[in-house]
């Protein structure tokens, strides 16, 4: 059969931490019900650099219909993975373990139906947990009801059972597709968490769900979804160390930033090799960027021993890098992210 691949839907990753958002390090994996069904359905995933474009296969004499070419078709999952190990060091997201994943999905966002997670960029409140089909729950030590529900509030499976005989309960779900569920304990939502016993990917950060109905409903010929992850914010610290060899003596030192941010100190700091820094200090946490436009710039007014006369020297400072992101232990910052620099002059 000849066909013609008509794009039907495009889905960007976005993360402002890069220029423009655009960042070629994710990619999607489909679930093998997925595979198998975009088979059947003769559709194609393309990516190029942050973008995801979905094709379907329709036959030459024909014009696409998304109705009649999807008919039947529920939902399509796939693994979220980035192979950059610093993902989390410059994204504003907690790290996932084993046992939790972010979870995307067309119109979860009400304010913004392009958008896959619920706020403008996602958050932990994106996070489920990740569970395979058969699993245990340990139960309060007291009668209760455990009930396991659809996210539409739909519920599946329903038992009583003494948790002063039974500490540990076992639950399966075999006969149930992937997708997400919820686990409730006396009508109390304990859990909201996918479910599928494919193991994902080491690098995968969360699973995609393209809710087909609602996106045959919702269809239009330039449909583009979009995630977005939002850069984290951190305290820029430069150590500046004046290098003896220079054999000047420093009378004032400043930086001037980006966008006119304030930099406090210097204040000397013994710093790594017993050396003494000048550190200055963001007054407020920056977003970190994979490449600045402009860079701080540090202005020195010195002397030296040759002469009294006052000069002045300029040093464009280097961006702060993401491997270096620590946590303030002490001070009026404790908790707060930063990332420090040591600039030689």
């Amino acid at each position: 059969m000849n066909l013609n691949y008509h794009k039907w839907m495009q889905l960007k990753v976005m993360n402002n931490y890069f220029t423009e958002g655009v960042c070629a390090d994710f990619g999607m994996i489909p679930f093998k019900s997925t595979s198998h069904d975009m088979k059947n359905y003769e559709i194609l995933m393309k990516k190029e650099a942050s973008t995801f474009s979905f094709y379907a296969g329709i036959n030459i004499q024909e014009s696409f219909a998304i109705n009649t070419n999807f008919n039947g078709l529920t939902d399509l999952y796939f693994q979220l993975v980035n192979k950059d190990e610093l993902f989390f060091n410059y994204t504003a997201i907690p790290s996932v373990n084993e046992q939790q994943l972010y979870y995307f999905e067309n119109a979860v966002n009400t304010s913004n139906p392009q958008f896959f997670q619920k706020s403008a960029f996602v958050t932990q409140q994106d996070l489920v947990g990740y569970k395979p089909k058969t699993f245990n729950i340990q139960l309060p030590d007291k009668e209760v009801l455990v009930e396991i529900k659809t996210n539409n509030n739909e519920v599946l499976t329903t038992t009583t059972i003494d948790g002063t005989k039974v500490k540990n309960y076992l639950i399966s779900l075999k006969q149930y597709d992937d997708g997400i569920y919820q686990l409730w304990i006396d009508d109390q939502l304990q859990q909201t968490f996918f479910m599928s016993d494919e193991a994902v990917a080491q690098n995968c950060i969360g699973i995609v769900r393209l809710n087909m109905q609602e996106i045959i409903a919702q269809y239009s010929s330039h449909t583009v979804y979009t995630i977005n992850f939002n850069a984290r914010s951190v305290f820029w610290e430069y150590q500046v160390v004046v290098q003896k060899n220079r054999k000047i003596k420093v009378i004032e030192m400043n930086i001037s930033g980006l966008t006119d941010e304030k930099y406090q100190g210097p204040v000397e700091q013994e710093i790594i090799g017993g050396q003494t820094a000048q550190v200055f200090t963001t007054a407020n946490p920056l977003p970190l960027q994979n490449k600045l436009e402009e860079s701080p710039q540090l202005q020195v007014t010195y002397s030296n021993d040759f002469s009294n006369r006052k000069n002045q020297m300029e040093i464009k400072l280097p961006n702060p890098n993401a491997e270096q992101i620590k946590k303030y232990n002490q001070g009026e910052n404790e908790g707060s992210f930063f990332s420090s620099t040591i600039v030689y002059v």
